[in-house]
């Protein structure tokens, strides 16, 4: 390895999606860079996954293990990144997939000489149409031009990009079991390290949305609401938190088209966990939170 051609490596975590995964690591080998390695976690899956992996990939460079229990997202990038070798980590979704084959070039070239630069986030596209997933588009305004880079304040777990060094400072992923809102964690505290998080649309994956391994509309609507408060609670001021959670509070109502029940979970779960969340509580410093506000990032919704 060295700082020309640095090793890359590519983290997949999967659960029971046997052909998406397949496809997806396919995508990746596929590339016209040198110095690839893939990890592949997989959280326990029973659908024969296991068992692809040993046929198919046995003798690429494909480093598959599989978890004795599911260790939720944020627990499985966290064993994937400790068995990972490369100098510039990137995390890609079970059902995404690579569209061009000169995608790792593109990112080594885009981190070579930019210390600065702390995270890449991708292009989302729709694995059908192609076109950008606008709510995975990293920007308040999901109007804005997706064709243009900017710099931004959060990536996707579909698709970034980040150096082992930024990780080094920032320490890893959160626990935020099964899924949701680890990426923005992560995100807040890479901007309060001072590194620029930078959308780069030449950068493109497909993702399937597929249906396997989510959960049930009321629990994912409760859950993305918990999910987002604790990151609010550990990383933002109080005044932040106050607006966050009135915010998504009617949000979760909107969106879940008035489903109180979701509601009542995420505040039984809120509340029981809001002792704990005090307990790690870290604010980020008045630079990052100048940014967010510089960047219209999420400092208050």
């Amino acid at each position: 390895m060295n700082d020309l051609t640095p090793r890359v490596s590519y983290l997949v975590i999967c659960y029971n999606r046997k052909e998406d995964v397949r496809s997806c690591v396919r995508s990746i080998l596929d590339q016209d860079y040198e110095d690839i390695e893939v990890v592949v976690i997989d959280n326990a899956s029973v659908d024969g996954t296991d068992r692809m992996f040993r046929q198919e990939f046995a003798d690429e460079n494909v480093h598959y293990f599989r978890m004795q229990e599911n260790l939720g997202v944020s627990g499985g990038r966290n064993e994937a990144l400790t068995r990972a070798s490369g100098q510039i980590l990137v995390t890609i979704d079970d059902d995404a997939m690579l569209v061009d084959r000169n995608t790792t070039g593109l990112l080594v070239d885009r981190f070579s000489g930019r210390p600065d630069i702390g995270a890449i986030a991708f292009r989302i596209e729709d694995y059908e149409s192609g076109e950008v997933q606008r709510m995975f588009f990293p920007h308040k305004n999901k109007s804005r031009d997706p064709d243009l880079g900017f710099e931004t304040t959060w990536f996707i777990g579909a698709g970034h990009a980040i150096p082992r060094s930024v990780y080094e400072r920032v320490g890893l992923y959160r626990d935020y079991r099964p899924y949701g809102s680890e990426e923005f964690d992560l995100a807040l505290r890479v901007i309060d390290e001072g590194y620029r998080i930078v959308y780069d649309p030449t950068i493109r994956v497909r993702h399937k949305e597929t249906r396997t391994a989510r959960l049930p509309p009321t629990r994912l609507f409760a859950l993305r609401l918990k999910h987002r408060m604790k990151a609010a609670v550990l990383n933002l001021p109080w005044t932040s938190v106050f607006t966050f959670f009135l915010f998504r509070s009617a949000t979760t109502l909107v969106k879940s088209r008035g489903n109180i029940v979701a509601l009542l979970i995420a505040y039984w779960w809120i509340a029981s966990s809001f002792p704990g969340w005090l307990r790690d509580r870290k604010p980020i410093g008045k630079e990052a939170i100048e940014r967010l506000k510089k960047l219209d990032g999420p400092l208050y919704r």
